[in-house]
């Protein structure tokens, strides 16, 4: 007699999904650009080869992430004689998610087709994930998934769900594979009238909801509660040192290299007058170089948003990339102001244009 060892199908099995327009929020993304959040990144080691072309229009690739051996952190439901290949990044201070998160990411994959996606719920305390499986291999592929399938290994545990705060982003392979990862971000889908293209970069994220002032989110500013019906927190402005008009003196907790064309978008609460107006400024704090843009008409009544459109044009020494470590914004006249869901990116390409999303 013949004995059969039969494999269990896995669980959770997903679908990619269309990665869609200019998400309703960024919550965190990491593309290994920069080492400003390398103590969060728990698994997988950067490398500088074999890498995927750049997603920039305007600035190189330059690292990704490699997959070094670990065992499953889940340690309820997860099987902890098993070893696997992971890379795994921790998204510090554990945002709420929004009604439908998305994740998307850049992979290469070598020695299996199967990949494990798995999100850590710090407000359930357990894993969830979900498995995708026929996977090209040997050339670099982009995938988004909806998180909201993500169940735990049994298939409990129901949807992520609104404000629900999440922790470590997880992507597992069997211990003989290989596996390349980058540009991951974890956002909320665009609203169904969104019309702008999904960013070719993130250069950073700004909201409010969790961390600290000062920690986290270092600068000169306030958090503060928002008033109903609105949830969460936003950044509140402060006297400006000098001037003494609201303020606030965002850091970005490290350099970030300008893209040639940028965008900045933030939701905002003036009240100031009609005829106020507010200074926003791209800065680099070392240098003194700064972009700076004036917008009027503020809406003084209710909250609302707008983006801003910076080419940083001046050319600096030694035709050295722009950077920045801070963004700054300030009311013209005495008053109020809040801020909340600064997202800084290179916008996405437009109809006719190359995109390697």
């Amino acid at each position: 007699m013949t004995a059969v060892t039969v494999t269990a199908a896995p669980r959770n099995v997903s679908k990619l999904i269309p990665l869609g327009k200019m998400p309703a929020r960024v919550h965190v993304f990491e593309d290994y650009e920069t080492e400003i959040e390398k103590r969060w990144w728990l698994r997988g080691t950067p490398v500088k080869e074999n890498l995927p072309p750049s997603l920039s229009a305007s600035r190189p690739n330059s690292r990704a992430s490699r997959a070094t051996v670990t065992k499953d952190f889940d340690r309820k439901q997860g099987d902890p004689s098993k070893q696997y290949k992971a890379v795994i990044f921790n998204p510090v201070p554990g945002p709420p998610m929004g009604t439908n998160t998305c994740l998307t990411f850049r992979y290469w994959l070598k020695g299996t087709s199967t990949l494990r996606v798995q999100i850590y719920s710090l407000s359930k305390n357990y894993h969830r994930h979900l498995v995708l499986q026929n996977l090209p291999q040997g050339k670099w592929q982009t995938a988004t998934v909806d998180m909201t399938q993500a169940r735990r290994p049994d298939g409990s545990g129901g949807p992520l769900a609104a404000d629900e705060r999440i922790d470590d982003i997880q992507f597992y392979i069997t211990p003989e594979a290989d596996l390349r990862i980058d540009d991951l971000i974890l956002y909320d889908a665009a609203a169904k009238d969104e019309s702008r293209p999904f960013p070719r970069r993130i250069l950073f994220t700004g909201w409010f909801d969790t961390g600290k002032q000062g920690k986290e989110w270092p600068g000169d500013f306030k958090i503060v509660p928002h008033e109903k019906p609105r949830t969460w927190d936003a950044a509140q402005a402060v006297p400006h040192p000098e001037k003494k008009l609201p303020w606030l003196r965002i850091q970005l907790r490290g350099m970030r290299e300008l893209s040639k064309q940028n965008e900045l978008y933030f939701k905002y609460f003036a009240q100031a007058g009609k005829d106020a107006s507010l200074i926003v400024r791209l800065v680099n704090s070392q240098t003194g170089n700064q972009y700076a843009v004036r917008i009027r008409n503020l809406n003084d009544k209710e909250w609302d948003e707008v983006t801003i459109p910076f080419a940083p044009n001046r050319r600096l020494p030694g035709d050295r990339t722009p950077t920045i470590d801070e963004i700054h914004l300030m009311l013209e006249s005495p008053g109020k102001l809040l801020v909340d869901d600064l997202l800084l990116y290179e916008p996405g390409a437009k109809p006719g244009q190359d995109s390697s999303r």
